[in-house]
C-alpha cells in the first residue's frame, strides 16, 4: 500500500509539472502573439504617418525630394 501511495504522490507531482509548464507555454505564446500584434500595429501607424506627411508636403506645394 506504501508503495501504491507514493506511485500515486509522484505522479501527481508529474501531472502537476506538466500542468505548469503547458501554462508556461501557453503564456509564452500568447506574449509572443501579442508581441506581433503590437509590431504590426507600430509599422501600421508608421506607415500612416509617413502617407499622411507626404500627402501634407505633396498639397502644400513642396516636393521632398
Amino acid at each position: 500500500m506504501n508503495k501504491l501511495a507514493t506511485e500515486l504522490s509522484e505522479l501527481k507531482t508529474e501531472l502537476l509539472h506538466a500542468s505548469i509548464s503547458f501554462d508556461n507555454e501557453k503564456s509564452e505564446k500568447l506574449q509572443k502573439e501579442d508581441g506581433v500584434r503590437m509590431l504590426k500595429a507600430r509599422r501600421a501607424i508608421e506607415a500612416y504617418r509617413e502617407q499622411k506627411s507626404l500627402s501634407d508636403s505633396i498639397s502644400s506645394g513642396w516636393d521632398i525630394n
